[in-house]
């Protein structure tokens, strides 16, 4: 083949290919950066539900009652967004909105014992007794062996100044918990109250035998032995909350 030609043939090819390139260079420029940033990897826009409960695992509360604010605007909340909503304004003491929140989602769910078990400790730490005790009393006729209901059960008759009911409840559990110190020495405090003290001494030495290192129950003991001497002693213990509200995130 004659050498003028193959030099026209490889000029024209280097041509083509130098006018594809610079083609496609032009294509990557005049793309939309959006959508896909990576082979494999595309950003997809959160939703306000989404980014709420994010932002609540993340520990930000006042971010994620926004969002889930939002979320109920645009009716995208469910039972999970009432409830982590409800959780965020407690934990903002935000009271009252925490209240609605809780009674929110056992409006929609009403067999959704942890919200009525956190809604119970919020009734009882406003000082509505009998709110409280109702909602404990719902949980434990939903799930019977939901233990925390239980102790916080006592630990509202007690608060409540229904001692002898806190006394029951303290008993009963003791039948399947017979070391547990802390409710012997809770019974040790109401046997106290109700001017039994004998029977709040042997408790309190229970509370003692299971948990040597229970100062408390060694201080008390310490006052009614005194008391029950004939000795003066000051000094006013109250009972042990074995359950607290829980954050579950």
């Amino acid at each position: 083949m004659n050498t003028k030609i193959l030099r026209s043939l490889w000029v024209s090819g280097l041509c083509l290919v130098c006018s594809a390139f610079f083609i496609l260079e032009g294509c990557k420029k005049e793309s939309p950066q959006t959508g896909v940033s990576k082979p494999g990897q595309v950003n997809v826009k959160k939703g306000h539900k989404e980014l709420g409960l994010e932002l609540y695992e993340k520990g930000k509360n006042a971010e994620a009652i926004a969002e889930f604010k939002k979320a109920i605007a645009d009716n995208t909340a469910n039972v999970e967004v009432y409830y982590k909503l409800a959780s965020a304004c407690y934990d903002e003491e935000m009271t009252n909105d925490a209240i609605n929140m809780y009674k929110k989602v056992i409006e929609t769910e009403p067999n959704h014992v942890e919200a009525r078990y956190d809604l119970a400790l919020v009734y009882l730490e406003e000082g509505l007794c009998e709110d409280g005790i109702r909602e404990l009393k719902k949980v434990l006729e939903i799930d019977s062996k939901y233990e925390d209901a239980y102790y916080s059960l006592g630990d509202a008759y007690y608060d409540c100044n229904r001692k002898d009911e806190a006394v029951e409840i303290w008993e009963t559990l003791l039948k399947d918990n017979p070391e547990d110190s802390i409710l012997h020495y809770n019974l040790g405090v109401a046997y106290r109250d109700k001017k039994q003290i004998k029977d709040a001494i042997s408790e309190l030495q229970k509370a003692i035998a299971s948990d040597p290192k229970d100062d408390d129950a060694r201080k008390l003991l310490k006052q009614l032995t005194l008391k029950k001497q004939g000795i003066k002693s000051t000094g006013n213990i109250k009972n042990k909350k074995k359950a607290e509200k829980k954050n579950k995130k």
